[in-house]
């Protein structure tokens, strides 16, 4: 009887062994292929901040609205207030490269705001409303848009949860959470 007991006991350490090691070695493997991809997607890529001062030396102005856009090529979108108005620009977030620069019109329509009265309306910023809308879906914010919806000036977000995307709209002018929708 003590013999079986034994050989049993001795399957179970091998069992226990050969899962340890798989789960090891799993966790090895899929945390290196997640540690790739988290460079591979940022490989190259001038930061934001870097980004920001390129433009705003570049064009001699303060930037007042940025977007990251994750599509590829990443790029980075700026609004820039210059002595000669806003001017939205779109940068390649990999070589630092202006991929268009143009005027902001605000003669486009009675109803919309302008970048500039949209700017200066808005009582909270931009990265303020970032974090109000993390409070309300705990996530990674992949964009952000100043925008005018029923006359209420308020940020649009987009928020990444896993495979979930939720939309969040901030009012710019409380900071009040108006909603807050998983993305179909």
């Amino acid at each position: 009887m003590k013999k079986q007991w034994s050989t049993i006991k001795e399957g179970i350490i091998r069992r226990k062994k050969v899962i340890m090691t798989v789960s090891i070695a799993s966790v090895l493997l899929f945390g290196g292929a997640a540690g790739t991809a988290v460079y591979a997607v940022n490989k190259g890529n001038i930061s934001e901040d870097e980004a920001v001062k390129m433009i705003s030396e570049k064009l001699g102005g303060e930037v007042t609205q940025f977007e990251k856009d994750w599509d590829q090529p990443m790029t980075y979108e700026m609004t820039v207030k210059t002595k000669e108005g806003y001017q939205d620009v779109d940068v390649d977030a990999a070589k630092g490269e202006i991929l268009s620069l143009e005027m902001e019109d605000d003669d486009d329509d009675d109803d919309d705001m302008s970048t500039q009265q949209a700017v200066e309306a808005a009582k909270i910023s931009s990265d303020q409303a970032e974090k109000i809308a993390l409070k309300a879906v705990d996530g990674q914010v992949t964009d952000v848009e100043l925008d005018s919806e029923n006359g209420t000036l308020v940020y649009e977000l987009e928020i990444k949860q896993g495979l979930k995307e939720y939309d969040v709209v901030v009012d710019a002018t409380t900071g009040k959470v108006l909603k807050n929708q998983l993305d179909d």
